[in-house]
């Protein structure tokens, strides 16, 4: 497939590097292949039961992790029809494999600028993009009527985590990696809000519904000369307006490229864009819904964050999300007070809008 791409024979001297090893078990891993003046991005796709058990994927439509569901994304033209200036990769193929995997060959994107090197402002307009493009969906019926589509992610996600937050009733808040930097009383605070989750997730839903990407993360953005591109749609499924931005907010902070002390900034700036975006694209008359989605989502889905960080403390780990475990409690320990002022403003915007 790669001399039918690159119009080359291997004799040319292409090359291939592994750009991704593993984590979540429906990719087997993704290989960039290049030669002189080209090259391509092989994302291969399969079913499997090994893995992270956070990040199983299934073989059901209706699964939260259906292993096909980014391949359907691209067969069917969903990705095709982002409007404005947001654009996923451009697909060269998708071939689905006499061994039962799929083949998905992307445009390379290594030549533009990851979100990880993007100043804050760089975010903003990164937001706005994304909001024309779900503004538009959100008045297109038939584009949410696919069965393959995720549905209610965010409280699967949600409820997957439950078993982590009896850390919370643990005496870990003494140990000296922790006992300047977090307290029993913030612990306090996140578990009341966990016993507040079903209307953390009600107000999430109040916002018009969408196609969401459910993984917004620095990772997957790029800025192209034209707009703004958004990789790896594994999760693709109904969400609601601004549920997307709450995700990226948090997700920035935790895997560290926005510093904690930005965390204001990033927020500001994510959510100026997206209502920007909203209202360009005719829907400013959602503007408190989305605002509450924004707060109530990020609030709700990283209540785990605490309680996982207690965990991994408490049984001496080395390493938390891959950095050495004193770095890791540094960076998180300043946003965790933001999960719960997110849940804390989403109780008031939504009691100011029921009045």
């Amino acid at each position: 497939m790669v001399p039918q791409l690159a119009g080359r024979a291997p004799g040319d001297g292409w090359i291939a590097e592994t750009i991704f090893e593993p984590v979540a078990s429906a990719t087997a891993g993704i290989w960039r292949y290049r030669g002189d003046g080209w090259s391509a991005v092989l994302k291969l796709l399969h079913h499997s039961d090994v893995g992270s058990p956070m990040w199983l994927s299934g073989e059901d439509e209706d699964h939260w992790f259906y292993w096909q569901r980014e391949a359907l994304a691209f067969e069917t033209g969903l990705l095709d029809s982002l409007a404005g200036p947001l654009r996923a990769p451009r697909c060269l193929g998708v071939f689905r494999r006499d061994d039962g995997t799929i083949a998905l060959w992307l445009e390379d994107l290594a030549g533009t600028a990851p979100a990880g090197e993007w100043r804050i402002e760089r975010y903003a307009v990164a937001a706005r993009h994304l909001a024309i493009a779900q503004a538009a969906w959100a008045d297109a019926h038939h584009a949410l009527d696919r069965r393959w589509l995720s549905h209610r992610w965010l409280r699967d996600y949600v409820g997957r985590r439950a078993p982590l937050m009896d850390e919370l009733t643990r005496d870990t808040w003494t140990h000296p990696m922790l006992r300047d930097v977090v307290d029993a009383e913030i612990g306090r605070s996140i578990a009341a809000l966990w016993d507040k989750r079903e209307d953390l997730l009600a107000w999430v839903e109040r916002s018009p519904t969408t196609i969401c990407h459910l993984d917004l993360h620095p990772k997957n953005l790029f800025a192209t000369p034209d707009g703004t591109a958004l990789i790896d749609w594994a999760f693709a499924g109904l969400g609601v307006l601004g549920e997307d931005i709450g995700n990226l907010i948090f997700d920035a902070v935790w895997d560290f490229h926005v510093a904690p002390t930005q965390f204001d900034a990033l927020a500001e700036s994510l959510t100026t864009g997206y209502l920007t975006g909203l209202e360009e694209a005719g829907r400013g008359d959602d503007v408190d819904s989305v605002r509450l989605a924004i707060l109530a989502s990020g609030a709700v889905k990283y209540l785990w964050i605490l309680p996982a960080l207690l965990g991994a403390v408490r049984s001496g780990q080395e390493e938390i999300n891959h950095r050495p475990a004193a770095e890791t409690v540094a960076a998180w320990a300043p946003a965790i007070p933001r999960v719960v002022e997110f849940g804390r403003r989403a109780a008031e915007l939504a009691a100011a809008v029921d009045r």
